[in-house]
């Protein structure tokens, strides 16, 4: 495994429950990252089947199952550009018990998959009052959600995800070099893009990969503001709105260094070491 690896985010225009169009783009956007160097590809939040349904019926019609087409095509391309994706998506669960589409389940996920294959999926956790989400299941998972690569230990969570720092400090603590954060934020939550995400890369010494749309999709207006963002809370890649594909180079050791060195021997922190877990109180 290298310390330093090429990574990307994509911020780009998806159609709402187009699977197959959002398929290609998905597709489209792996190659060009591939032939820039990158190992690895972060998409947005539920972007192959799109995220502002209206209803419950409407949120099952447009998911996908987790070992559909619509992911293995994204796996074959993976295969055979020996790239790594993390590729959001809305995920019907079906109920063996029940005959039909009754007692399904729907999730908001993300798939991880590598040039080998799927290496594993994530369901989001905390949910907000907004799109699909609020007809979707919380995961009943609790393990935390990192995943053993051949370029690293990447940890996901999902966009509302950031504003709980439980969930990227559970993430660092269980080993994460890079937490992947797939998401839909609409342009009220400019805070999110503008501060939060230099905080809880800094506070956890991890990079941050943010892959957001910038475009609208039923009268919701995306934010863009896509990021890739540093140990020390420094944005080295980032897009406005519209489309882009943000490229850079990482040194995967800075995130496993969880010191600061300002003067050797004199004036050094190690915010890591000097927890105090058992004076918290969560």
């Amino acid at each position: 495994m290298a310390d330093r690896v090429t990574v990307a985010v994509a911020q780009l225009d998806a159609v709402f429950g187009d699977t197959k169009e959002n398929g290609r783009r998905i597709e489209r956007r792996l190659e060009a990252a591939a032939a820039a160097g990158a190992a690895l590809v972060v998409f947005p939040e539920c972007y192959l089947t799109g995220y502002v349904s209206d209803s419950r019926v409407e949120t099952e019609q447009i998911a996908i199952e987790r070992d559909g087409p619509e992911l293995a095509a994204v796996a074959e391309a993976c295969r055979n550009l020996r790239v790594h994706a993390l590729v959001g998506y809305l995920e019907r669960e079906g109920d063996e018990g029940n005959e039909g589409d009754e007692g399904d389940k729907v999730y908001n996920a993300v798939a991880i998959i590598g040039p080998d294959g799927p290496i594993g999926t994530y369901r989001k956790r905390h949910l907000p009052y907004m799109g699909a989400d609020r007809f979707a299941e919380s995961s009943e998972e609790i393990e935390p959600a990192v995943f053993d690569t051949a370029i690293g230990r990447i940890g996901v969570a999902i966009c509302y995800e950031i504003r709980f720092p439980e969930v990227m400090r559970t993430l660092a603590l269980a080993g994460a070099d890079i937490i992947a954060l797939p998401t839909n934020w609409p342009v009220q939550a400019s805070i999110l893009g503008d501060h939060f995400t230099r905080v809880r890369a800094a506070e956890n010494f991890v990079y941050l990969l943010v892959s957001n749309r910038g475009d609208s999709e039923r009268g919701t207006e995306f934010l863009g503001k896509s990021q890739i963002v540093d140990p020390l809370g420094e944005v080295v890649a980032s897009a406005d709105r519209g489309e882009a594909l943000l490229v850079t180079s990482i040194d995967l050791q800075r995130a496993r260094d969880k010191t600061i060195t300002f003067q050797k021997g004199e004036f050094e922190l190690s915010p890591w070491r000097d927890r105090r877990p058992e004076s918290y109180r969560l």
